[in-house]
């Protein structure tokens, strides 16, 4: 499973995010886990950080809820 958090500069909750993810990434050895920056990313269009890719599939914007990224990866 491709776990990849689109960011910007400036973006208390894209910090957020980060520590979210970071928490997953200790936990679960399957996933890969990418950081890209919004002025980077030339995937789908994307207008509000942090944005929360599942697989190239949108999951979430802003705060990631834990939970339901939790029963997502299980």
């Amino acid at each position: 499973m491709n776990l990849t958090l689109i960011i910007s500069d400036n973006c208390e909750a894209c910090d957020r995010a980060k520590k979210v993810i970071e928490k997953f990434r200790e936990n679960y050895s399957q996933i890969t886990i990418e950081t890209i920056h919004i002025n980077s990313y030339h995937g789908k269009r994307i207008s509000i950080t942090p944005a929360l890719l599942i697989d190239q599939k949108l999951f979430s914007y802003g705060d990631i809820d834990e939970s339901k990224l939790l029963s997502k990866l299980n």
